[in-house]
């Protein structure tokens, strides 16, 4: 079946070069820029600008230079910006805004904080429109190099999304067998059934019924527990081990049910449990074990993880849902934009304001919004909780071992002797 295709290239120096081949002679049909400052971001619905001289490879080249990420890591020689080329299916027919829409999707889902150029040619037999993505190392809210946990994940999300517009998309799941002989030898392993939703974070109608009238609901209490679990940990064993300390059990569920789930319950009501993916996508085995394989909290220092984990335990001891609740969202926040301080917050609210001030699509306005109002809730619980500090540690410091994410296990003092890990189990998880 034809598929849209999605190459990747490994890029290093400067992007000079490439912007010169991708927009010479006026071969580009068009071009879409994102996250440079004083450039509106793009709309598919509204005729693209003509291309003019505008440089964004060298915008590239200096926020990279300025921010470190060009020079070599771990002796090897620096990967300074990723360049994808996109091409859609001759049997989808299609036409250039159909095109921008899917690419600008792509990359609002997986880059909407780096230095993106999409420029769209038809040189190609048949004229077919395909797309040049162009995507620096740097994100431009925290200063951070690139890093992609999945690589696979690019191309099945972009699969998934043209199936959803109705494209010819290669499927992520495996053929039903038609045959006796096909379906014995697949030994029931057959396609696996669709997840129960793709909403990242699913909440019922009796959950909220609950939230609405301040009432308390058992499936939200677990979920802000496992969020600040899978927020907290680097590796399975630290997930399990968090869990465990905020009263969570967890344990596979059926081998007979339609898909591998984890089920979780509280440990003090254990009738009370609730598959993964029930509470949301992103809360699903598939989805955890995708975080925890190779998982980095580097964003977080020492210090600030412990002090979160005492905050948890103690809203969990106190009952206080409230809190637990603030707790778990401000992580989610953090996790999602790489915050280690307030300062990292501030940073990243003056970002998106600078983004709604260059101008965006209607329907990108409100995401916007949404993500200033969720920074700003995180901003003020975690200043008058003081749980993260007011300044970004040193790179270096962050990084620790050169590995990412903490020195040590976050559940054990640095010092791990068992008086002083008996003291700090005392006293929530804190050393003083």
């Amino acid at each position: 079946m034809a598929m849209p295709i999605l190459k990747q290239i490994a890029g290093h120096g400067s992007c000079a070069r490439l912007q010169r081949y991708l927009e010479k002679n006026g071969r580009a049909l068009a071009r879409d820029l994102f996250n440079f400052d004083g450039v509106p971001e793009p709309d598919h619905d509204v005729e693209p600008d003509p291309i003019g001289r505008f440089d964004w490879a060298g915008t590239m080249d200096r926020v990279r230079k300025e921010e470190g990420n060009d020079l070599p890591w771990k002796g090897k020689e620096a990967r300074t910006f990723k360049h994808f080329v996109l091409s859609p299916s001759p049997a989808d027919g299609m036409d250039l805004r159909s095109l921008r829409e899917l690419s600008q999707a792509w990359v609002r889902r997986f880059f909407p904080d780096y230095h993106v150029a999409i420029v769209y040619h038809d040189d190609n037999e048949g004229r077919i429109p395909h797309a040049h993505i162009v995507v620096n190392n740097t994100n431009v809210v925290t200063g951070r190099r690139m890093h992609t946990d999945d690589p696979l994940e690019l191309n099945r999300t972009l699969q998934e999304m043209a199936a959803k517009r109705g494209l010819d998309a290669l499927s992520n799941e495996r053929p039903k067998p038609r045959t006796g002989f096909q379906r014995l030898s697949s030994n029931g392993t057959g396609a696996p059934a669709r997840p129960r939703t793709l909403q990242e974070t699913y909440r019922g109608r009796a959950e909220r019924r609950a939230e609405e009238t301040g009432g308390y609901s058992w499936v939200a209490d677990i979920r802000s527990r496992v969020s600040v679990a899978k927020n907290l940990a680097r590796s399975e064993r630290e997930f399990r081990r968090i869990l465990g300390m905020m009263g969570v059990d967890m344990e596979d569920n059926s081998p007979h049910a339609r898909r591998q789930d984890w089920v979780f319950s509280l440990s003090d009501a254990p009738a009370r449990r609730v598959s993964g993916e029930r509470l949301g996508a992103s809360y699903g085995k598939a989805a955890l074990e995708r975080r925890l394989v190779g998982a980095r909290v580097e964003h977080l220092t020492d210090a600030s993880s412990r002090e979160l984990l005492r905050l948890a335990r103690k809203a969990v001891e106190l009952k206080d849902l409230g809190e637990l609740d603030s707790l778990s969202r401000a992580l989610e926040t953090c996790s999602r934009w790489g915050i280690a301080s307030v300062d990292g917050i501030d940073r990243t609210i003056a970002a998106q304001r600078r983004r709604l001030g260059n101008g965006v699509p209607a329907t990108r306005e409100r995401a916007i919004l949404e993500s200033l109002e969720a920074l700003g809730r995180a901003r003020a619980f975690l200043t008058k909780s003081k749980a993260l500090p007011l300044h970004d540690a040193s790179r270096k410091v962050a990084r620790g071992n050169g590995k990412g994410g903490w020195k040590s296990d976050p559940t054990t003092p640095s010092q791990s002797t068992p008086t002083q890990e008996r003291e700090l189990d005392a006293r929530g998880g804190r050393q003083r």
